[in-house]
């Protein structure tokens, strides 16, 4: 996922947080019928659950490895929001009349109507972040993979962490706010399909690269048994050529805590990864 539109909406959310929200039904309707072709990803945020309706914040983001960016806005009526042109957006552009953000952008998922595991474990981490960096940080609703709740994804650059614990928090936002990342909790950059996001972890970790700039996808493949190999460039003008092969787990997990049955997750491995110059 590239795109980003993040829409400022107190109160509770269903299931369907755009079109079961206190957000009029033919705006979310209309928003969901015109990001998806686009290949905009809609979500909802908020500070709390405080029901005020007036000049709501919103956020256009481009997570892209080699532009990555967020601008904001503000509306008075959610019906602003249909008047809104997507199409830059789309095009690795800025959406007119938003204005560039200089600061990083934190979400927390505590969708616990879409996943009960978002609520028990996002509500701590949420509220600490709210608290510690009130202008940047967000509760969001549904953000991809319950399982690895608390979940927190960082923008401009679209870094998502998992299994985010109250007291490691505060470290891992700062270090992000240096440009560095914290491996423990790192599930990838949402614009990265799974496996080159596992061929990036790996090679992170075989050569202690920390720093968000110290490493950028060039190209990758998947040869006829569906093992990826991926390039990347690093400092200094070096590359690195990373393979990863993909299997499922003997062992069958809940996906999600309203999971009712259970499926095998899964496995990444590791098969080579060679740096050169």
């Amino acid at each position: 996922m590239r795109n980003w539109l993040f829409i400022e909406q107190p109160g509770a959310w269903g299931r369907n947080a755009l079109l079961e929200s206190r957000l009029p039904a033919d705006v979310g309707a209309a928003l969901a019928a015109t990001a998806k072709p686009l290949g905009v990803r809609v979500v909802l945020i908020r500070r709390g659950a405080r029901m005020a309706s007036d000049h709501r914040s919103v956020y256009f983001a481009r997570t892209d490895t080699r532009h990555s960016w967020v601008t904001h806005t503000f509306i008075d009526d959610p019906q602003e929001l249909l008047e809104m042109d997507l199409e830059p957006l789309a095009r690795g552009e800025h959406v007119e009349g938003s204005d560039p953000v200089d600061h990083p952008l934190y979400l927390v998922c505590t969708h616990g109507r879409h996943d009960t595991c978002c609520s028990i474990r996002g509500n701590a981490v949420s509220r600490l972040a709210c608290n510690a960096y009130p202008a940047f940080s967000w509760e969001c609703s549904h953000i991809g993979g319950d399982r690895f709740a608390a979940n927190v994804v960082c923008f401009p650059h679209g870094i998502y962490y998992g299994r985010v614990e109250a007291p490691e928090l505060i470290d891992l936002m700062e270090s992000y706010g240096r440009g560095r990342l914290s491996l423990k909790h790192y599930r990838g950059r949402s614009c990265y399909p799974f496996d080159v996001q596992a061929a990036e972890y790996f090679l992170r970790s075989e050569h202690n690269l920390l720093h968000i700039d110290d490493v950028r996808l060039e190209d990758f493949q998947r040869d006829a048994s569906g093992d990826v190999v991926a390039k990347f460039a690093l400092p200094d003008a070096r590359t690195a050529e990373v393979s990863v092969r993909r299997s499922l787990s003997e062992r069958r997990f809940q996906l999600t805590c309203q999971a009712e049955s259970s499926h095998p997750i899964p496995i990444y491995e590791l098969l080579s990864c060679t740096v050169g110059d």
